[in-house]
């Protein structure tokens, strides 16, 4: 009932992290943190699929499991990069013994990209610098043209957040290079992440323990950037209620792709679970950099998901519209809206039914949009976000997963939705006006 349909979720178990997003041999390999046994947060292995097209996608054999003494409480977040015609993954091997972590940076390798040879640690427990405890995990590697770079979200000693850097000329021997951030950045940072754009960068990165300032960090944990090094302005990836541990990669254009986590830590109490697994991935994303911001729009090849479409052109609205009256509704859809020239509220109701309510709103003299939602399943909450004009929404929709992106990509929320409703309904006064593209996934 609630799978998706095109958005990737395990077939039984749990799903989080995306890791090891490469583009290798001329195909797009997606791992995922993943429990093949129940919907908790336990027993970490990294499943694995492929793709030609970043759409249809193969499943292969598990790529990692917990077997090794370096590994064997876990294998978890990593990374992937091609050396020598050779797909290699680094990850961090979870280890606890009588309740005290040990964490170890290791390697593994594969010359077809689906059977893998693991090579042990290559940063070991014992090798994490003093100032720093034994939180230590998610290794992002990346060739910067000399040699080989990884980041790690770290813990300090003193018990904040940070991400620090290491290099090596192998992916074997690896060496300190120092923190990427002087400030504190809650009480730690997870799924560090470098991307490049001509010449700025960009540094992601998951930070734990955020307090919530107004429309900012209102979710258990964030996921964001800042520019540059400017620390001053860590700017959240996205505005809804479940998002998490992003991952880039570069696709076969050499374009920068995001795909995150349509998840919360700790949140494992959703109806998918009555059914045997948990979670999904989002849609692939394309990064653009403008003015200092980074905007995410949906990858052009999800135009393949597309099936049959409707069109309506200058559609004038001074109350509320049932699309059903024109043949849009449904649960897996992409809508598309655009408007001329709005000049008033507009909202928008959609996965609703008798007992779920879903709303899209936006406060156009206060220039606040707005998604909330109230179910049994999910307590009745809001998220927001300053936009100055709206003249765009574009949403994914899929059994139990909503992506909304608006004005192009310049700001983005995603949910789990859990809700039986297919109508879609749009309230505005002044008659304004608006086009709508609508196509059957």
């Amino acid at each position: 009932m609630w799978r998706n349909k095109f958005h990737i979720n395990p077939k039984k178990g749990l799903l989080n992290d995306p890791n090891g997003l490469i583009f290798f041999k001329g195909e797009y390999h997606i791992f995922y943190q993943y429990n093949p046994n129940s919907c908790e947060h336990k027993n970490k292995h990294w499943a694995h699929l492929k793709s030609k097209n970043l759409v249809d996608w193969e499943e292969l054999p598990i790529a990692l499991s917990p077997t090794d003494w370096f590994d064997k409480d876990g294998c978890y977040s990593g990374s992937a990069i091609e050396k020598d015609n050779k797909l290699y993954l680094i990850y961090t091997g979870n280890v606890k013994s009588n309740d005290i972590r040990e964490s170890y940076q290791c390697l593994a390798v594969s010359e077809d990209g689906v059977n893998f040879k693991k090579l042990g640690s290559v940063i070991s427990n014992k090798e994490i610098p003093n100032q720093y405890t034994k939180h230590f995990r998610d290794p992002k590697v990346w060739f910067n043209g000399k040699n080989y770079s990884l980041v790690l979200g770290a813990q300090r000693s003193n018990l904040t957040g940070t991400v620090v850097e290491y290099i090596s000329n192998d992916l074997i021997n690896w060496h300190f290079k120092g923190e990427l951030l002087k400030e504190n950045f809650g009480y730690m940072c997870e799924c560090p992440d470098k991307v490049f754009f001509n010449k700025d960068e960009a540094l992601l990165f998951c930070p734990q323990g955020l307090e919530a300032k107004e429309f900012l960090y209102n979710n258990l944990f964030q996921s964001g950037y800042i520019i540059n090094d400017d620390e001053k302005n860590f700017c959240e990836l996205d505005r809804g209620f479940e998002f998490y541990a992003p991952q880039t990669f570069k696709d076969k254009n050499g374009d920068n792709i995001l795909i995150g986590w349509v998840g919360m830590p700790e949140n494992t109490n959703l109806p998918s679970v009555n059914e045997g697994w948990i979670h999904n991935l989002t849609i692939p994303r394309k990064l653009i950099l403008k003015e200092k911001k980074i905007f995410q729009i949906p990858h052009q090849n999800l135009k393949l998901l597309r099936k049959e479409s409707i069109f309506l052109n200058d559609i004038s609205i001074n109350n509320k519209i049932n699309l059903k009256n024109y043949n849009i509704f449904g649960k897996t859809y992409e809508l598309i809206i655009d408007f001329k020239n709005l000049k008033d509220d507009f909202s928008i109701e959609i996965k609703s039914d008798i007992i779920n309510k879903t709303f899209l709103n936006y406060d156009y003299f206060n220039k606040i949009f707005s998604l909330s939602r109230d179910s049994l399943n999910q307590k009745r909450s809001i998220r927001k976000c300053k936009l100055k004009s709206l003249f765009k929404i574009h949403i994914f929709s899929d059994n139990s997963c909503l992506e909304i992106f608006l004005n192009d990509g310049e700001e983005v929320f995603t949910a789990n939705i859990f809700s039986t409703g297919e109508n879609i309904i749009l309230e505005s006064k002044n008659n304004n006006i608006f086009n709508i593209e609508f196509y059957k996934i």
